[in-house]
């Protein structure tokens, strides 16, 4: 699971991460802090690693199979 720290978060713009996550899981209203659809997400962990908003909860720590589902 991915969760966002709002204190963290400008939220002051359109958040960059949304573009490079690979299922579409990030999503933000206005300039609002984005949200993160934990249904969808994958933990491949790529906006954990371009944002510190962005923090794993016991998902990045899967491996690479059980991440991508193979």
């Amino acid at each position: 699971m991915i969760t966002i720290r709002e204190e963290l978060c400008p939220q002051n713009h359109r958040c960059p991460v949304i573009s490079i996550c690979p299922v579409n899981a990030i999503t933000q209203e206005g300039f609002a802090a984005p949200q993160v659809d934990n249904d969808k997400c994958i933990c491949c962990c790529k906006c954990t690693a371009r944002c510190s908003v962005f923090t794993p909860i016991g998902c990045c720590d899967k491996g690479r199979d059980q991440r991508m589902g193979w």
